[in-house]
């Protein structure tokens, strides 16, 4: 029996006013430019959604215009379905076809019923539940037609893949948002979310494969250092991300292809190509072929069976708009662009330079695909000042279950002219410059004067036979981390604040000078507040070079001031 479809029961999380309330697919879709944002459990859920509703678009729009008109250059059936590719002749009319159908939703602000009428046209795969096409998963026989290293499936329970509670079978959840006894327990509405989170962001925790030589995916977005746009309402930010024209691939272009219009079957055999060449099945990719027991009581604890499924190959899969990249130097992808992750406590302006590419260094560094894609755009914009927000998480770092156990939420406020000013007197050379200088500072000369610091307390330490100050080699790296994410915690709000001033009339030099100004001020005070602790031992300090130089805690400070001359502008 069918139950729960998506189309028309309440279920993916929204703001609206204020206030956190659930709808339905085509709510949404008819009423995008209400809300605000996706307000689901996390932010990295709400990513996933993102990019399901992504899919959407660029199945439908990929195919009719803004008024419902199929394209001249394809033809497509009762299900909206496109009957062939668009011929590699007509990729530059294709292309301008499809601007002038985004150009068209932006200048409406709204979408049109033609979303409504294919959603429509394809209720039945959007059934939670259901014995012939369950949503985002498989059906018992199609499962159980391929054959796998274990006959049983493997089971993963509600407690493990609610990443709110990410509790293993091994280890209880101490901080649950949950009772123990509901723990596994979901609503239908929960469910739906947590799949399309589970297809993007899994792990590595399961064992059952198919009987055939792969390397399992833990899920596409796991490794992406995720970013998108933001807008003012989520039809602009579904919009501003909606990188509509296609690129040729062989001797025709892709057609969009999202995982509902494939029965189970046809999504795991397409799994094992290792490369998605169109959006939509890229926004819908599978990390496990899933089987929910379509009568399932939701008043017991929830329970997914799950088989392994090949991962993307990075090398390949540059059509990926949505993350940072990084040139691989070494490993399985080497000499290739690979998806850079976001590291734990960074804040994003720290990764400025993966984010815009100074045309000096274009040949070793990708430009995100839709920071490209924002280029293309910005002139249809209300506002020069842009929102970027930065998606990733941090696992246990353990390979053989990569179980989630953080996730990195960030924003970054500015004007577009950051972003876009190349050559080598713009703003992107600039700012890069300075993004650097700031790390280097911090990262590197301050962290030298902190361990010199440490080092000369350790050595007086056992001069002295005295172990009150002593750190020990294996803590020296937690001090020095601990002081360094403070300085950077410290300085965040004030280099944001710096940046979103940042204005087309604002002089290069005199933005420059004023955060060196402030940041050799600032850490000059903090670098001094560690003479102010200090005791007689690190004034009398200690003899090097038999006794003919002796370095205390204020040659090592007069050190570290002479190091931030060479900044001073």
């Amino acid at each position: 029996m069918s139950r729960f479809n998506l189309l028309e029961e309440n279920w993916i999380r929204v703001l609206e006013e204020g206030e956190m309330k659930e709808v339905s697919l085509i709510t949404l879709f008819e009423n995008a430019e209400k809300y605000r944002c996706l307000a689901g459990e996390m932010a990295t859920q709400d990513f996933a959604m993102l990019r399901f509703l992504l899919a959407v678009l660029h199945t439908v729009f990929s195919r009719v215009n803004a008024d419902g008109e199929a394209y001249d250059f394809l033809e497509i059936d009762e299900k909206f379905r496109q009957k062939e590719a668009v011929s590699e002749d007509d990729e530059e009319e294709y292309n301008d076809a499809l601007m002038e159908t985004w150009k068209t939703l932006w200048q409406r602000g709204k979408f049109p019923s033609v979303v409504r009428k294919y959603l429509e046209a394809w209720k039945d795969h959007f059934y939670l539940l259901d014995e012939k096409y369950p949503f985002y998963q498989v059906t018992k026989e199609e499962i159980d037609s391929l054959p796998r290293n274990y006959q049983k499936l493997g089971p993963i329970l509600g407690k493990q893949f609610n990443r709110t509670i990410s509790e293993s079978n091994n280890k209880v959840a101490l901080f649950s948002p949950k009772l123990e006894e509901c723990k596994s327990k979901m609503l239908e509405s929960e469910l739906a979310r947590w799949l399309i989170m589970l297809q993007g962001y899994f792990g590595n925790f399961d064992k059952v494969k198919f009987c055939q030589e792969y390397t399992p995916s833990i899920g596409w977005l796991y490794e992406l250092g995720g970013i998108y746009l933001r807008g003012r309402n989520l039809f602009e930010t579904l919009m501003m991300n909606f990188k509509i024209t296609v690129e040729q691939v062989g001797e025709e272009i892709p057609r969009q292809s999202p995982c509902w219009e494939n029965s189970g079957v046809e999504n795991i055999k397409r799994a094992f190509h290792g490369v998605e060449d169109n959006l939509a099945a890229l926004y819908t990719n599978w990390s496990r072929a899933m089987l929910v027991d379509p009568e399932l009581n939701f008043f017991e604890d929830i329970l997914v069976e799950v088989v392994k499924l090949p991962k993307l190959d990075y090398s390949i899969m540059e059509i990926e708009p949505m993350t940072l990249w990084e040139y691989d130097m070494k490993g399985d992808n080497k000499y290739n662009f690979v998806p850079k992750c976001h590291e734990p406590n960074q804040a994003l302006w720290r990764s400025y330079g993966s984010i815009a590419i100074p045309d000096e260094i274009i040949q070793n560094g990708k430009e995100p695909g839709i920071i490209t894609w924002l280029n293309k755009i910005r002139p249809y914009f209300y506002s020069h000042k842009l929102m970027i927000s930065a998606v990733g998480i941090q696992d246990d770092g353990i390979d053989a279950s990569r179980m989630m156990v953080n996730e990195i939420n960030d924003d970054l406020a500015l004007h577009e002219i950051v972003l876009f000013e190349k050559g080598v007197e713009g703003w992107v050379a600039r700012i890069k410059g300075i993004v650097d200088e700031t790390k280097e500072i911090i990262s590197t000369k301050y962290r030298k004067y902190l361990k010199d610091i440490a080092e000369l307390r350790r050595k007086k330490s056992y001069e002295g036979g005295n172990n009150k100050k002593k750190i020990e080699d294996k803590n020296l790296t937690i001090y020095l981390e601990d002081n360094l994410k403070q300085i950077y915690f410290e300085i965040d709000k004030p280099f944001r604040n710096w940046l979103i001033g940042i204005e087309i009339s604002s002089k290069k030099e005199e933005k420059a000078k004023e955060w060196k100004d402030f940041l050799i001020r600032f850490i000059k005070e903090h670098a001094f507040q560690k003479i102010k602790e200090a005791d007689a031992r690190d004034i009398q300090g200690t003899y090097i070079e038999d006794g003919k130089i002796i370095i205390n805690i204020f040659t090592i400070y007069e050190s570290f001031c002479h190091e931030l001359k060479k900044y001073e502008i």
